[in-house]
């Protein structure tokens, strides 16, 4: 539990980080307050969720405590109740949005490694699901269990920007909006020189050739059973037959029977134990749509990706090492599940729900530039060391009474989350700065 002074301490640090959005002007604009409020405010109602977040309550009763605790004052949990509505969502929407539009400014972290140099960002779009009660499945209609009853789930879409370890963008919406159909939702963020990698979920081609008209460039794997051409566009390309007799391919071609996409194809065969595992998985697939070709076997063995990027500007090595830097945002949302409770979802009205993860994904991307990323240069700095995300949330869960040393002796704090929280060389798996260094 926070005592009154440690939670002091973590409410004052989080209300200087939000004093430069004028939390009562906007309050006001939205229509949140009216005047100055005397007790329920809306910094110190925020602050309240965003410390609740670390300690796993959800309730209105632990909100009601937790704002009592900052202003020194009684507030009810009706009180609270009446006033996360549906303009207080509104309000959290747009902090968020104002959050994120800072970390366009963030400094890059990876600009020295040669990837760094060649694109102006790297970003990577994925989503994450949240399990909700089974009262907002008319809002977040989810799959549906044997009785044909939909399960409520929200999917959280995301943009982020691996240079800078900053979110760009997140939207919440439905888990039967698939990736496919948000594919189109990073178009708007684009900027000429972003480097855009893809996921299968969310291989659109039309998508694909928006990338490439914005002056930027896109990495994915391929697509099975898309049609693929020579680079005349009027030849068919054999992949299987090409592979055959080459492990390694890097060619350019055609994609789509109506489109005849230029595109850049390069193989790279996967370890005879991961092909192996791939074509298990296939098999076992319970869609039975999806009962994989003797073909489609077969190229489960490689890894396939196509690229707009000449081989002048990336090389097939780093295209393979690339790839993998998409998996550090599993890793995010890893920590967001497992430390900072973003599961741990109240099981009440819509805008409860709405109101406990836009504080969260507040607080989140808070953490992230201005706590994580600060420390993470910090270190790096001083001997070329580097922190890690996952053991840095694991830190502050298990040990949430040291947010106290922010103020008094952050020092001491700094240095024990150096020692504790920094990566640890391995020889059989690749970490994450290991990766990034051999793009170097």
């Amino acid at each position: 539990m926070l005592t009154l002074t440690k939670a002091n301490a973590l409410s004052l640090h989080l209300k200087q980080k939000l004093e430069p959005f004028s939390i009562n002007k906007l309050a006001i604009e939205i229509g949140f307050i009216k005047r100055k409020p005397k007790k329920i405010d809306p910094l110190n109602l925020l602050v309240s969720q965003f410390v609740l977040s670390l300690t796993n309550g959800n309730s209105l009763s632990a909100i009601a405590e937790a704002l009592g605790l900052f202003k020194n004052t009684r507030v009810s949990k009706q009180a609270i109740d009446k006033r996360i509505n549906p303009i207080w969502v509104e309000f959290l929407k747009t902090i968020l949005a104002k959050i994120l539009s800072q970390c366009v400014h963030t400094r890059k972290r990876l600009s020295d490694c040669s990837v760094g140099l060649i694109f102006k960002r790297i970003l990577i779009q994925d989503s994450t699901h949240i399990s909700l009660g089974s009262k907002l499945a008319l809002y977040y209609p989810g799959s549906k269990n044997g009785t044909g009853k939909s399960k409520a789930i929200m999917k959280i879409q995301s943009v982020y920007n691996v240079l800078t370890e900053c979110f760009l963008q997140f939207d919440i919406s439905p888990f039967t909006k698939n990736d496919q159909c948000a594919s189109q939702d990073i178009v708007n963020l684009i900027q000429p020189g972003d480097l855009i990698i893809r996921d299968l979920g969310y291989f659109v081609l039309s998508v694909l050739k928006k990338i490439n008209n914005a002056s930027a460039y896109f990495l994915s794997r391929l697509k099975y059973c898309v049609d693929i051409f020579e680079a005349d566009g009027i030849t068919p390309f054999d992949l299987s037959n090409r592979l055959k007799d080459n492990a390694y391919l890097d060619t350019n071609v055609c994609l789509g029977k109506k489109e005849k996409f230029p595109v850049r194809i390069v193989t790279v065969p996967v370890p005879d134990e991961i092909a192996a595992e791939r074509r298990r998985k296939s098999k076992k697939n319970r869609d039975r749509r999806l009962c994989p070709s003797k073909e489609h076997l077969f190229l489960l063995g490689w890894n396939i990706f196509i690229t707009n990027a000449t081989s002048k500007i990336l090389s097939v090595n780093q295209i393979s090492l690339l790839y993998k830097l998409r998996w550090r945002i599993e890793i995010v949302f890893k920590s967001w599940k497992s430390h900072f409770h973003i599961t741990n979802v109240p099981k009440a009205s819509l805008v409860r729900v709405q109101a406990y993860i836009y504080a969260i994904l507040i607080f989140i991307t808070i953490f992230q530039t201005h706590v994580f990323i600060r420390l993470y240069n910090k270190l790096f700095r001083r001997n070329q060391n580097q922190l890690s995300l996952f053991k840095m949330t694991k830190f502050f869960k298990e040990q949430i009474w040291a947010i106290i040393f922010f103020f008094l002796k952050p020092k001491r704090l700094e240095e024990q989350i150096f020692y504790h929280c920094s990566y640890v060389t391995r020889k059989n798996k690749s970490t994450y700065p290991q990766l990034v260094m051999e793009l170097s």
